[in-house]
């Protein structure tokens, strides 16, 4: 059987992500994207750098690789896209070296549940069951391509409001992760199925996907 070909997409931008420069590309090292289950998934991107490289003289002063800038890694294989990540940067450091050459700067980031867990806020939800907090929640996030996908708690409550009004009083990744907590449900961000679109998945935990090659 023929090998398929294998090709990286990388994207980056503040809000909506596009094609990045190709000098950013030949500079490109090692891209490395961890998945777990129950918790957030992470990317690491190295690129090889220099004084009078492009990446030092024009992308870090223009603020590309800024956090909380968004990073979108996508596989080709045999031209076929396969989302691997959609996420935010959460830092960069830069490793200088005496050597030509050897200079490096790291990228580090989690996905896009990261923008869920930068502000305290604080929202009543008078009459709503588990889900559809979540799917109100979520839906702020909306610009970023993010679909809601809640699956109805087991046990189907709905607070009366003249007994009780639910409260948040956290982050929202906090808070949605208390209620997955509640309804012995897990919380994580499906990348894809298309670049710059992602699903925000609530419900019973089922991570299994197609076996690779």
């Amino acid at each position: 059987v023929m090998a398929k070909s294998f090709q990286l997409l990388l994207m980056i931008g503040s809000v909506l992500a596009i094609p990045v420069p190709a000098a950013l590309i030949d500079a490109l090292q090692s891209v490395q994207v961890t998945t777990s289950a129950g918790q957030r998934s992470g990317f690491q991107l190295s690129f090889a750098i220099s004084k009078k490289s492009v990446i030092t003289t024009a992308l870090l002063p223009a603020g590309l690789l800024d956090p909380p800038a968004r990073v979108i890694i996508v596989a080709l294989l045999g031209g076929l896209p396969k989302v691997l990540m959609d996420g935010i940067i959460t830092r960069h450091e830069l490793s200088p070296s005496d050597t030509a050459g050897g200079s490096t700067l790291t990228v580090t980031g989690e996905d896009l549940t990261a923008l869920m867990d930068m502000s305290h806020e604080r929202m009543c939800f008078p009459a709503m069951p588990l889900n559809l907090r979540v799917m109100a929640i979520v839906a702020k996030y909306a610009l970023y391509g993010i679909i809601p996908a809640a699956v109805p708690a087991v046990i189907f409550n709905v607070p009366n409001p003249l007994n009780t009004i639910p409260v948040q009083s956290s982050t929202d990744l906090n808070y949605i992760q208390s209620l997955a907590s509640e309804a012995g449900y897990s919380f994580f961000q499906i990348p894809g199925p298309t670049p710059g679109i992602s699903v925000a998945y609530w419900g019973p935990e089922a991570r299994a996907g197609m076996l690779q090659s």
